[in-house]
């Protein structure tokens, strides 16, 4: 029964008909919050695994950030003139310059 139809009832059945809309609302609440907690548990799992997949990625952005910094402040700066100097020493020496500094130049130049 709608609202509007039971103003006009009589006030016993119209206090009955109150109640039972009430307990109907009750239960409707009920249900969805069983409802709303199986969805939790259910996404539990889900939600543990992004979170693992989370710390990976914050793993792996720290891992690229180090690779940055070991390329840009430590083989740049001192690794390449090291080897600069080291196959300037070869070539005063008269020796031959090793595959892989010869390998390293290709790759840079």
């Amino acid at each position: 029964m709608e609202a509007k139809d039971m103003l006009s009832l009589p006030e016993d059945e119209f206090r009955a008909r109150v109640v039972e809309r009430l307990a109907a609302h009750d239960n409707a609440i009920s249900e969805n919050t069983t409802v709303t907690k199986q969805v939790a548990e259910d996404t539990a799992f889900i939600r543990s695994i992004l979170a693992d997949v989370a710390a990976g990625a914050r793993m792996l952005c720290r891992l690229a950030a180090a690779w940055r910094f070991l390329i840009r402040q430590v083989v740049l700066p001192i690794g390449l003139p090291v080897l600069c100097l080291y196959v300037l020493f070869l070539v005063a020496a008269h020796r031959p310059i090793p595959e892989w500094a010869t390998a390293i130049f290709k790759l840079v130049g």
